[in-house]
């Protein structure tokens, strides 16, 4: 696979943020949870603050079929001209689990109610309205545009302050949150968000997402080598 080659590809992504539930701009007695901060781990000068919402996550009351929700989405974007995209997951939150329709690219709160509607139509059932608030184990199965910029290293086409990095395997989440704390105490000059995942490319491709404005690919492979080598050494940091 050259470099430079354009990449549409299925996946995942595993991460942890502080959920929050919202009550403006919402279809009543609906749960709905927004990312109080969207990549915690980043701590530059570059901290997105859009007025408009970042990543929103509809509730759903049971879990629905992946490319059923897609199918869906493609119909109301026909007919609603507000402009979003759309992946599903669950996050796992106060010992229990939040099965979701995640929208991103919102340009304003006040369409979240125009979108849930359009989804009530569609036969999606919301949860009902519940305060929440906490530390969220999210897992995001979504699509993927990417450029490969390296042997190893992906560039997210759709923001380009996201990378992508093959990895041998998928690391137990503890290990991966002990590694990627030892790693960001350790390297001068820069921060940035990490999150672990994988993507289908003929097959499984295990990866790692990470978030930082203005990383340069060799230094996105600075951070790659550091994570291999924590990975061939778990009793460096006590994770074998």
């Amino acid at each position: 696979m050259m470099a430079d080659q354009i990449l549409n590809a299925t996946g995942t992504i595993t991460k942890e943020e502080e959920l929050i539930s919202i009550e403006h701009s919402v279809l009543p007695d609906t749960l709905v949870l927004e990312s109080s901060r969207p990549y915690p781990g980043y701590h530059g000068h570059n901290v997105p603050e859009n007025i408009a919402p970042s990543d929103i996550y509809l509730i759903t009351k049971t879990r629905y079929d992946g490319e059923d929700i897609l199918r869906k989405s493609k119909k109301i974007k026909k007919t609603l001209k507000d402009r979003f995209d759309v992946s599903f997951g669950h996050a796992e939150i106060h010992s229990q689990t939040l099965h979701f329709i995640r929208l991103k690219n919102l340009d304003c709160f006040e369409c979240i109610d125009r979108i849930q509607k359009a989804f009530k139509k569609e036969d999606i059932v919301f949860c009902r309205k519940k305060r929440i608030k906490g530390e969220a184990l999210i897992n995001i199965q979504r699509l993927f545009s990417l450029k490969k910029v390296a042997g190893h290293i992906f560039r997210n086409l759709d923001n380009p302050s996201v990378y992508y990095f093959e990895i041998p395997c998928k690391p137990k989440w503890d290990t991966f949150k002990k590694i990627t704390y030892y790693i960001r105490g350790n390297i001068d000059k820069y921060s940035f968000d990490a999150a672990i995942g994988a993507i289908y490319l003929k097959e499984l491709h295990d990866i790692i997402r990470i978030y930082s404005p203005g990383l340069t690919v060799d230094q996105i492979e600075l951070i790659r080598d550091k994570y291999l080598y924590e990975f061939e050494h778990p009793d460096h940091l006590g994770c074998a």
